[in-house]
């Protein structure tokens, strides 16, 4: 299955969820569809538990985007460096093979704070109260980007947002009747 449709199929999912509320959403699909090196509902779940986390991570109204891009080209692991406001997870199980699709989702909030970023993705951490969530998204997102040999960047700037990017190894799609 292609990924424009899975995106498609997120858009209907998050149309109803209680967490949009009053959020602004856009989905930006590929220029030129392909398919991932991972299960369709593994690739959602990803996806939704990032939007979700974006939805909440402040009141009122912010903006969400979930962007798509194709890379022709190996990632240049050199250009990440791990800092104050940026982790890049899964370096070494990496399959860092063209073709790549680079998946962002990126939201108008708060930012995380630099103390918390180093442990969203253990698991039961949660900055929500407790009737919110389990604290195992982030932990969920990872494990499921590392067994699809992808790799998972997250970026925070304070009073700016966040943008977290999935990278996911890619294959063209198959022609239809061959």
């Amino acid at each position: 299955m292609g990924v424009n449709q899975l995106l498609a199929d997120l858009g209907h999912l998050t149309r109803v969820h209680p967490s949009r509320q009053n959020n602004r959403f856009t989905i930006q699909p590929l220029a030129k569809d392909l398919a991932v090196r991972m299960n369709g509902t593994d690739l959602i779940q990803v996806l939704l538990n990032l939007t979700v986390n974006a939805f909440q991570c402040a009141p009122g109204c912010l903006a969400v985007d979930i962007e798509g891009q194709v890379l022709e080209h190996p990632l240049d692991l050199e250009a990440f460096k791990d800092g104050p406001g940026d982790r890049l997870l899964n370096v070494e199980n990496f399959d860092n093979c063209a073709p790549l699709l680079r998946l962002s989702v990126r939201d108008t909030g708060p930012g995380i704070p630099l103390e918390v970023l180093p442990k969203i993705f253990e698991a039961y951490f949660s900055t929500k109260g407790a009737r919110q969530g389990t604290g195992l998204g982030l932990n969920i997102v990872q494990r499921l980007v590392k067994e699809a040999h992808g790799a998972l960047h997250v970026h925070t700037e304070l009073g700016r947002g966040t943008v977290f990017t999935v990278y996911l190894p890619a294959l063209p799609l198959p022609v239809p009747g061959l």
